[in-house]
């Protein structure tokens, strides 16, 4: 399937890939007539041949009568693998974004409103920017009649910018570890490794990852080194140094806007603290609700990786530990058509106006730090070709919010909008050689000793700044790389939880019991790979930082902490390194010998 199937989503999936608190008031969106932070659906959608698709879900209910348990696949569970990132998708036709000072335009909105009319425009919605003292209105012009309207707008005094918007996204020194009792984290074999510090639970397979080629597990959390960041949470780690909080905590929000959330999985259902929707149909009118029922599948994964519940004895542990989600939807219902990575079908893309509502909505409920694998189109020095999207993530980065968002997946120098964005932490993706033929088309390494590099697919930016610096265009996290839909190796892939509440079997997971078969509970999950995988878990990283440390409340200063304790893997399309938790937390929490 698709890596990066949507412009918001930035996933292989051995399944498929289609996302202190800051401050502020509520975000501002409001229609032609009304002050009301959503927009109605006024008319009906044209294009898209399914107008319900564009409409928000009603409740957390699975749709289409598709079952929720029971296997739907064979083995330890489907996948999804990486393909190259989205097409750059086009702006809607005829919709403009006209960025003006927020002081002015709040003294003069009605000579403002008249002079956009008279240029022939018709105003849709505005969004307003507090932290940046900005606001962006929303217009729609004929397309015959682009270029003379933004000539005209750009002409009038008080305006900042004038730019196309409505564009798509396609859907990355303790001396005792801790294992929480999530059995994919402690791994499957009764083997217990020599020397080990303490008795390890009766699942625990083999470090360093806990997993091997043909046994299940959460390599990708063991590489950055999570059960000693976890550690510090323990009396008697080892290190001297004990904070509590270092297994995260529900004041800490991850806000990840995706493909939606299965809130009914049991690795979900008592971390969402929040759900919002914002879906735009091909005319233009946008649809909220309070419900994100993830009919994808894509959305949940990333939420997993970031705030999976932990140490509840199911399924996965998540970097973010026991922080809270705040769970937002900004994708239609996909059709069948979404599993194809060069589809152009509307309803396999989110709107660029609702990841900027989302944004903004995350702003308004003072979430930590924002999550977005999800992109498409390119910077121009570090500026977001989408003028809405691109202030909405100022506006979040000015609330000192971290924004943490996927590289792409084309394997190519050149990040996608929005990691290219300047201040947003781009997150390319990692991945094992370990001696089976892999997404390089090589063996490399082995099966005793795996090698860790840069996955085939990952974008990256320009290599030159040398590792641990800040000044490089970002961090790589564990994302996986198999060398098609098939590989059997598990090294190879990220495996987590997948949605129960999918469109049609096209795009369900594996819902049993953990594998190899213990326990009761149905945990649907999914073999996957991508930039998107790797976002959520630097993101959840971030997360699990705060609440031990919550002076790092701010973009910057969390990027320099995470690039210069990141690991240098020798790779030149890594950044800064990859992500090591366990040293960052090492340095969080005053540890006085840190490794």
């Amino acid at each position: 399937m698709n890596l990066a199937r949507r412009s918001l989503a930035f996933g292989l999936v051995a399944a498929f890939v289609s996302a202190c608190s800051g401050g502020g008031g509520s975000p501002h969106v409001t229609p032609t007539a009304s002050a009301s932070p959503t927009v109605a659906p006024t008319s009906t959608a044209t294009g898209s041949g399914n107008e319900a698709a564009y409409q928000c879900p009603t409740s957390d209910a699975a749709p289409s009568g598709i079952a929720r348990a029971g296997a739907t696949h064979p083995g330890e569970a489907t996948r999804f693998a990486a393909r190259g990132g989205r097409r750059n998708a086009a702006p809607i036709a005829g919709r403009l974004a006209v960025t003006y000072d927020l002081t002015a335009l709040g003294a003069s909105r009605a000579a403002f409103a008249a002079r956009e009319s008279a240029s022939g425009a018709t105003f849709v919605k505005e969004f307003d920017f507090p932290h940046t003292s900005l606001a962006t209105r929303v217009l729609t012009v004929p397309v015959a009649q682009e270029a003379t309207v933004m000539a005209k707008l750009r002409a009038q005094p008080g305006v900042h910018s004038v730019g196309l918007t409505g564009g798509a996204r396609y859907a990355q020194a303790v001396t005792t570890p801790y294992f929480p009792n999530d059995p994919y984290f402690d791994g499957f074999s009764t083997t217990v490794p020599t020397g080990s510090g303490t008795a390890p639970p009766a699942t625990f397979e083999v470090g360093p990852y806990e997993e091997s080629a043909v046994v299940p597990g959460q390599w990708n959390e063991h590489a950055i080194g999570l059960q000693n960041a976890f550690a510090y949470s323990q009396a008697n780690n080892g290190s001297g140094k004990v904070n509590a909080n270092a297994l995260g905590l529900a004041s800490v929000k991850i806000a990840v806007i995706d493909t939606g959330e299965d809130t009914t999985h049991p690795e979900l259902q008592s971390k969402v603290a929040y759900q919002k929707c914002f879906i735009t149909d091909p005319s233009g009118n946008q649809s909220t609700s309070s419900f994100t029922t993830d009919e994808d599948g894509h959305g949940t994964d990333v939420s997993g990786l970031a705030a999976a519940d932990t140490n509840n004895a199911l399924g996965f542990s998540s970097s973010g530990g026991n922080s809270s989600l705040y769970a937002y939807r900004v994708e239609p219902t996909p059709d069948d058509n979404c599993t194809s990575d060069t589809t152009t079908d509307p309803q396999c893309l989110s709107n660029t106006d609702d990841i900027a509502s989302a944004i903004l909505d995350a702003v308004a409920q003072k979430v930590n730090v924002i999550s977005l694998s999800l992109g498409g189109g390119s910077c121009t020095a570090g500026v977001d070709p989408d003028q809405v999207e691109g202030a909405a993530v100022n506006e979040a980065l000015a609330a000192n919010i971290v924004i943490v968002a996927s590289a792409g997946n084309d394997g190519t120098q050149g990040l996608e909008a929005p990691a290219c964005d300047t201040g947003v932490i781009a997150a390319g993706a990692t991945s094992l050689a370990d001696g089976q033929l892999n997404g390089t088309q090589t063996s490399g390494g082995n099966p005793a000793s795996p090698t860790e590099y840069v996955a085939s697919y990952s974008d990256y930016g320009t290599p030159g700044a040398a590792p641990k610096s800040a000044s490089a265009w970002g961090i790589v996290a564990p994302g996986g790389d198999p060398s098609n839909d098939n590989d059997p190796d598990d090294l190879h892939w990220i495996e987590d939880i997948w949605t129960s509440t999918p469109f049609d079997g096209n795009f369900s997971g594996n819902c049993q019991v953990d594998y190899p078969g213990t326990g009761s509970v149905i945990d649907c999950r999914t073999l996957i790979a991508g930039t998107s995988m790797s976002a959520p878990t630097v993101s959840g990283a971030v997360a699990l930082i705060l609440a031990a440390n919550a002076s790092y409340q701010s973009p910057s200063k969390m990027k320099t902490l995470l690039c210069t304790t990141a690991d240098d893997i020798g790779d030149t399309k890594e950044g800064c390194g990859r992500l090591n938790v366990y040293r960052a937390m090492a340095i969080a929490v005053g540890d006085p010998t840190p490794p």
